[in-house]
């Protein structure tokens, strides 16, 4: 293998992408599948540990094998439409990778590849995907391939997520006040539920209540309760979360949200451990957890004077970052899988139980929920799930319908990634894959037949679409719409009156690409 450490074009993306890793944590390259035809087969990873010691990795049909964390039956990707031919990993400089696809191609973080590329250190802590026929996504990223922490609520295996497990033990069986932080969505409740389960209250109540919802006329009565009579219209006792507890874990979640004249209230129950309900003469003696929840900037809120100082000291005895479902990439496949079965089994049970190809995603959707922000993060990719069941209700496998697209239309995370061929590289087609066995006849055909959609298209022969694409430009017989002159698609406009489906027909080219050209050349 040729020694490529003094590239000039990698030592210049080495000085400008220096790996960062805050715990200064051991770290190793990793393959994991994230879209597969056998979902049961989503999470298993390859440890690359051998780039470590110089040597290169074939990633194909056949090698490398993959296992889940903790599991012992390791096994190849073993899907017949992948090529023997293999893509190949080789070891740089300063923790970069050479990803070599001369021999095969391979989609890379979206964009179809045929050379040599670096991934630079950055993008590879990021992670990059790597699609294989259309069939396979696998993420390639860097662990710390721990072990994983046994703690029933929180899926996931990345890194972030299993830092969260730790925090939990660490905290769990104590009685210090926990502050839970996190955006909007990251499952800040089910982190509090995690705690109060793995304590020595598990047993006892878990109680959470909004603090966004409390209205100021009745917080007091809410939180601490009140005695009968003691308004009108209190015609009996009533118990306040904080007495509902009792024993047990409190949760107050958006803290950041309490209203200002309720927050005194809270300071005094927390420092007297004691709370007077409203209209009582006595006094009650707390014994409860208390957790607290927040996407807000509490310090901020502070210095403003909005959120009482004394109160946020009180509440972080100990605090826990939830990571935001963008910083943990390895599970979003996990996470997705998980919420769609759990849709199907509400929606459609019996197809629910049925053989698990039917739950296989469309790749092209898990590779854009990998590089989607996903601002709502795990409520959100919950939500999306929720519509990719709904929307392919009665239909034979799951497929990427108008609902979804509506849910995926902001803008996706652009990949870092290196996409300019390396010095020296030849920018050539990719080759066709082998016994590809489709001739001129059978490839229109089959366009004709399936609306010119290369994707039906392929699905129909039973190859990769990228193989597809390579047949068309090689024997000439249909084009990609983005392949067509202003002038014909000014003339077919025309003469169909801006129809679609017969400007499709008429130049042979598929209505959602066709779409596509016409709005990006602002035609139309």
């Amino acid at each position: 293998m040729t020694d490529r450490t003094s590239d000039p074009l990698l030592s210049s993306t080495l000085r400008s992408h220096q790996p960062h890793s805050p715990a200064r944590r051991v770290t190793l390259p990793c393959l994991t599948v994230v879209a597969h035809p056998h979902p049961s087969l989503v999470g298993a990873r390859a440890v690359l540990k051998g780039l470590l010691v110089g040597q290169s990795i074939e990633i194909s049909r056949v090698q490398p094998l993959f296992a889940h964390p903790g599991g012992s039956d390791a096994q190849p990707i073993a899907d017949r439409h992948i090529s023997r031919t293999p893509v190949r990993i080789e070891p740089g400089a300063g923790g970069a990778l050479w990803l070599d696809a001369t021999q095969a191609p391979v989609t890379l973080d979206g964009t179809v590849v045929n050379d040599r590329r670096v991934i630079d250190p950055a993008s590879l802590e990021r992670g990059v995907t790597l699609g294989l026929a259309d069939r396979v996504l696998l993420l390639l990223h860097r662990t710390t391939n721990r072990p994983l922490t046994e703690l029933p609520g929180l899926l996931g295996q990345s890194d972030a997520i299993e830092d969260v497990r730790r925090d939990i033990q660490r905290v769990a069986d104590l009685e210090a006040s926990v502050l839970v932080r996190g955006e909007t969505g990251v499952g800040k409740e089910l982190v509090a539920l995690a705690i109060h389960k793995a304590s020595r209250r598990a047993a006892a109540e878990f109680v959470a209540i909004n603090m966004a919802t409390l209205p100021e006329s009745v917080a007091a009565a809410t939180l601490f309760g009140h005695a009968r009579g003691a308004f009108t219209g209190a015609a009996a006792r009533h118990r306040g979360v904080f007495e509902r507890a009792a024993g047990g874990t409190l949760l107050l979640d958006e803290l950041g949200e309490t209203p200002q004249n309720v927050q005194p209230m809270l300071l005094r129950a927390i420092e007297t451990k004691s709370i007077l309900p409203l209209g009582d003469e006595q006094e009650r003696k707390l014994d409860l957890r208390l957790i607290a929840a927040t996407d807000a900037d509490l310090e901020r809120e502070q210095q403003e004077g909005t959120f009482s100082g004394a109160l946020l000291h009180r509440l972080a005895g100990y605090e826990i970052d939830v990571p935001a479902l963008r910083d943990r990439q390895e599970d979003i496949a996990i996470l997705f899988t998980h919420f769609v079965r759990d849709e199907l089994a509400a929606v459609e049970p019996v197809r629910a139980e049925s053989e698990e190809l039917g739950m296989a995603l469309p790749i092209s959707l898990v590779a854009r929920l990998l590089r989607h922000p996903l601002p709502g993060n795990v409520r959100q990719l919950a939500n999306i799930a929720r519509h990719l069941v709904i929307s392919n209700r009665g239909e034979q496998g799951l497929s990427m319908t108008e609902a979804v697209e509506r849910k995926l239309a902001s803008q996706v995370v652009q990949s870092a990634v290196q996409l300019t061929p390396t010095a020296g590289a030849q920018t050539l087609p990719p080759p066709p894959r082998r016994n590809a066995g489709v001739d001129e006849a059978a490839l229109l055909r089959a366009l004709e037949d399936h609306q010119w959609s290369p994707g039906r298209a392929a699905t129909a022969l039973g190859i990769p679409t990228g193989t597809l694409h390579d047949l068309m430009r090689r024997t000439g017989v249909a084009r990609r719409a983005a392949d067509l002159s202003d002038e014909e698609l000014r003339e077919a406009f025309e003469a169909c009156g801006g129809d679609l489906a017969s400007m499709s027909q008429r130049l042979r080219v598929s209505e959602r690409g066709l779409q596509l050209t016409l709005r990006l050349r602002r035609m139309g």
